[in-house]
């Protein structure tokens, strides 16, 4: 039975589901294959999501430092 129209189930069932269909790929690794899976079951806002948290947790996303105005 599929979902009601515009209703997406969340990215973990959709990543599992890619997942399980690149299984016959060959020339790629267990781990490799679930990054592939990941990215292709994301919608491009999860996508950005998930790139924005791995920046912050390799330290690179930084604020900017405001200049002082001197008026």
């Amino acid at each position: 039975m599929k979902s009601k129209p515009g209703k997406i189930p969340p990215l973990p069932v959709r990543a599992a589901r890619m997942l399980a269909r690149l299984r016959g790929v060959k020339g790629l690794s267990d781990p490799e294959k679930s990054v592939h899976a990941l990215g292709l079951a994301a919608t491009p806002q999860e996508r950005w999501d998930l790139w924005e948290k791995s920046v912050r947790s390799f330290g690179y996303w930084v604020p900017l430092k405001r200049k002082n105005s001197r008026t």
